[in-house]
């Protein structure tokens, strides 16, 4: 009895495609979180970049001004004047139902940074981010003054324990090669052995 390919090829090719068609199931980011430093007299938050470049305004009862610009954790520049950067740190918007709004909240590119106290809906209060279908408590802290920029890299002051943070976004929503490697080779492996079956 003689089987035709063209079905069973029909039929193979659905399946080998299915991990590049069904979505990936929606899961929080991950976050590199770097402390900056107390907040004394001004020390506050001020700007964040494209790059996740974060610009702390350092005023002190007036007398002098200074920005102090951190790459991933690391005092990196100190200058009197505000730093060219390219500045990317997101438009005020509400927040999702059910929390309650304590500081700013922020979106920029389909993601949020909120900071939510005494919320009605049984989470705890404190900082979340990342897209509202999958939020992120970063931190259970106070009044929150927070800068988000298109890649999820978050700059926040926290008021009532008066410290400045940097999260990182460590999360990537393309599929690292190798496991698009694995997949590819895997559906070549059964296909060849079908193949070598039928013939």
């Amino acid at each position: 009895m003689k089987i035709s390919k063209l079905p069973l090829l029909a039929a193979i090719l659905p399946l080998a495609a299915t991990p590049f068609l069904v979505p990936a199931r929606v899961h929080a980011d991950t976050y590199k979180i770097y402390d900056l430093g107390g907040t004394p007299n001004g020390h506050i938050v001020f700007d964040i970049d494209n790059l996740g470049q974060v610009v702390i305004l350092n005023e002190n009862s007036g007398v002098f001004v200074d920005y102090l610009t951190y790459d991933n954790g690391v005092l990196v520049n100190t200058t009197s004047t505000l730093p060219n950067l390219t500045y990317d740190n997101g438009t005020p918007c509400s927040v999702p139902a059910g929390f309650t709004l304590n500081g700013d909240s922020i979106c920029n590119n389909g993601r949020t940074a909120f900071g939510s106290l005494f919320n009605p809906n049984g989470d705890p209060s404190g900082l979340y981010t990342g897209p509202v279908s999958s939020l992120t408590l970063i931190d259970g802290l106070g009044e929150t003054s927070a800068k988000l920029n298109s890649s999820g890299d978050l700059a926040w002051t926290d008021g009532l324990h008066e410290e400045n943070f940097e999260a990182i976004d460590l999360t990537t929503d393309v599929p690292e090669p190798a496991s698009l490697l694995l997949v590819g080779t895997g559906c070549v492996s059964v296909f060849c052995f079908l193949r070598r079956k039928l013939s």
